[in-house]
């Protein structure tokens, strides 16, 4: 999906908030490009608010317009970032900007890049990814304690698109899972789009159709090892005797080694109890008892 003027603006407000230090070191899952042809401006805003805390830096007003028109007309998001003091890499399939070649689906993360991140972004590159398991971990993996993760992409539409789209279920329970605090939410509406053909053909009822954009940015907490959250809302229970106990360690393949409710889920019963009042608690058991009630008489109360 890239990098536009949306994301500068995201991640000048986590470095204006402190949240982000100077020269912090960014992976890039997937080499970005800039969306931004005709907002030269942000371009060099973004440049200049970097420059004028770091005298080392190329002042703003020594960009010609020609290389500020480059960079926002699909220039590498990375080369924008090092021009503002960070510390940047990506990780893609193909040779790009400092590039490291990582297939998210089936390579781990080296004993020498874990927790090693303040930024890792993941702008458009996961929903093309099978492996989700393998996406989320490794990022986790990545991030440094206090680190930050941002997330956007796609939530609806898109459906010629990559192979997933996200809801916000999801990543409230990743961070329930992985003590994530949420530094941002949103929610973005795009363009429309034509319905295709084989699409239409099978019954997909309009002529066309909204993409719609999320977008989550969290801070890594704590130290624990990544943790899948596990929805049993439709679930008749659950019974730990399925798995046995293991964690799975950077270098590690899952392939290999037989998931546990103790080392690798999170249920997250406790933890969004946590976050309900007693009177929301109390107003869901009556709720429940009225429903059984109904059932059990066969008639409504």
């Amino acid at each position: 999906m890239g990098a536009g003027v949306k994301t500068l603006s995201r991640l000048l407000d986590l470095c204006v908030r402190d949240l982000l230090p100077s020269g912090a070191s960014v992976l890039d899952l997937g080499v970005q490009e800039i969306y931004a042809r005709e907002d030269e401006d942000h371009i060099r805003a973004f440049i200049q608010y970097f420059s004028d805390q770091d005298s080392h830096l190329r002042p703003a007003e020594a960009y010609s317009e020609a290389e500020l028109a480059r960079l926002a007309d699909r220039g590498y998001f990375g080369e924008l970032l090092v021009a503002g003091g960070f510390k940047y890499h990506s990780l893609d399939i193909f040779n790009g900007y400092n590039t490291i070649l990582f297939d998210l689906n089936i390579d781990q993360p080296s004993q020498e890049m874990v927790g090693q991140f303040d930024l890792v972004t993941n702008l458009g590159t996961t929903e093309h990814v099978i492996n989700q398991y393998e996406s989320m971990r490794s990022i986790h993996q990545f991030t440094k304690v206090d680190g930050l993760i941002y997330h956007d992409l796609p939530m609806s539409g898109y459906y010629t698109h990559g192979y997933f789209s996200y809801n916000p279920l999801f990543f409230q329970h990743l961070a329930l899972a992985n003590e994530y605090e949420i530094v941002r939410q949103a929610y973005l509406k795009g363009e429309m789009e034509a319905t295709p053909r084989f699409m239409s053909d099978n019954g997909f009822p309009e002529p066309a159709f909204s993409n719609f954009g999320i977008e989550f940015i969290f801070r890594k907490t704590s130290k624990q090892p990544f943790r899948m959250p596990l929805d049993i809302s439709t679930s008749l229970g659950f019974d730990d005797s399925l798995w046995t106990a293991r964690d799975l360690e950077p270098g590690e393949h899952s392939a290999d080694l037989v998931p546990s409710p103790a080392a690798n889920y999170s249920l997250l019963s406790d933890k969004i109890l946590d976050r309900c009042s007693a009177w929301e608690i109390q107003r869901e058991l009556l709720s429940r008892y009225r429903s059984g009630f109904a059932r059990w008489f066969g008639r409504g109360l």
